[in-house]
């Protein structure tokens, strides 16, 4: 195996900023999907057709780091940054296939706070990788980490209120089962953002 003795700053770097459009893509898409009475086959399709784009990726990425023997930050953090980003995407993925399993309305108010709220979180994200190889932009990006970290808190209490209200009102065991579900990935996709944002932070500290 040879190994490219250039860092290959720009396209790491490129290749984690494609990954993070990838997830505002994913994010933007299902919001676009809310004012349907359901989730159908072909929006689902949609968002699995941008997740597998992020699998590639997330495999383009692992492949060059395996052919460089230098990178412009650490090769642990490159692989930890493009793996998290892809678990955001396979969140987002799996909510969308659970709607449309469950056949479940996606203009229920919490779970739309809940796809607003992600993807305020992944143009936050985005925001943050896009310019985090300029060390002169460390604030702004820390700003953006910031920002994650205060929807991840938003989340957490629509979380709270969306099973409260649920537990309240709906008198159907199954649709409680399955909204709850949808509820709790929701907070997931949120805390997995938040984890990417720390991933971030981490890398900022390490080179600022």
């Amino acid at each position: 195996m040879s190994f490219n003795l250039v860092p290959k700053e720009v396209k790491f770097f490129d290749y984690l900023n494609l990954q993070a459009e990838n997830v505002v893509k994913a994010s933007a898409y299902l919001k676009s999907l809310l004012k349907r009475d359901i989730i159908d086959d072909e929006g689902a399709k949609k968002i699995h057709d941008i997740e597998h784009e992020g699998d590639t990726l997330s495999h383009e990425i692992v492949d060059m780091l395996n052919r460089t023997f230098i990178t412009p930050i650490d090769r642990e953090d490159i692989y930890t940054l493009a793996n998290t980003l892809d678990d955001v995407l396979d969140l987002i993925n799996a909510m969308t296939g659970r709607m449309r399993l469950y056949k479940l309305d996606p203009r229920d108010e919490y779970f739309v706070q809940f796809v607003d709220t992600i993807d305020q979180a992944s143009e936050a994200l985005s925001h943050a990788v896009k310019h985090m190889h300029d060390t002169k932009r460390g604030r702004r990006v820390l700003d953006h980490c910031i920002e994650v970290n205060r929807l991840e808190n938003l989340g957490d209490m629509i979380r709270e209120k969306a099973i409260s209200h649920l537990f309240e009102t709906e008198r159907d065991p199954i649709m409680v089962i399955k909204w709850k579900e949808i509820y709790e990935v929701a907070e997931g996709t949120l805390d997995t953002c938040e984890h990417v944002a720390k991933v971030i932070e981490s890398i900022l500290v390490k080179h600022g």
